[in-house]
């Protein structure tokens, strides 16, 4: 397929060719689901933890005579329904990390790199210019590309560009090596500098 590559005025300078197995391949939903389930659950923190009702301190005395009170029967102070006392079915301290196959990841990242082709929701700009930490001319260059909530694709690590967009609203910058699929799928619009775009055929193929 070919993709025109723009400048800061939005006007097309060329065309280049993307190659069609990373850019028309098959969108593969379910793939796609296993991946980004796997990317959130391994941000998971899961050290969330209530105690059980034999974990609470407190006496195991019975509080009072089984019978004649007119109260419920009630074996403990620990009981769950008392303040302080135990929980019934109580979250737990749980590991939710799980791996997927490098090659899945990589498919997963072809499907969704084919799903932004697909609804023309992909821009590759000539460069992306960024002369001192400044939010507001950096908002008023993606509304010239007609990019709202999107993601910006560089080549290598930009300090002055990354700062430039972590106030805007719904807009991040990553790296072509550590594109995943999660991140395009979080987004509407994924913008490539001309040069992330061969590091990442480089990368995929």
């Amino acid at each position: 397929m070919q993709q025109a590559v723009r400048n800061k005025e939005n006007k097309e300078l060329k065309k280049i060719d993307l190659p069609d197995a990373i850019f028309k391949a098959p969108v593969r939903k379910q793939l796609l689901f296993d991946v980004v389930q796997m990317y959130l659950g391994n941000r998971r923190q899961g050290d969330a933890k209530a105690k059980w009702r034999w974990e609470v301190a407190g006496s195991t005395r019975k509080i009072y005579k089984q019978k004649g009170t007119g109260q419920a029967r009630h074996g403990g102070i620990r009981a769950n329904i008392f303040v302080g006392g135990g929980v019934a079915h109580p979250p737990r301290t749980r590991d939710w990390t799980h791996s997927v196959p490098s090659e899945a990841k990589k498919q997963a990242l072809i499907s969704a790199l084919s799903m932004k082709a697909e609804e023309k929701k992909m821009v590759v700009v000539e460069d992306i210019d960024c002369k001192g930490i400044k939010t507001k001319p950096m908002v008023a260059q993606l509304k010239k590309w007609e990019v709202e909530k999107g993601l910006i694709v560089v080549d290598t690590y930009n300090d002055t560009l990354n700062r430039s967009v972590r106030n805007i609203r719904n807009v991040a910058c990553v790296t072509a090596s550590s594109l995943n699929a999660m991140d395009l799928m979080q987004t509407d619009w994924a913008v490539f500098t001309e040069k992330a775009v061969g590091k990442l055929l480089e990368r995929l193929q």
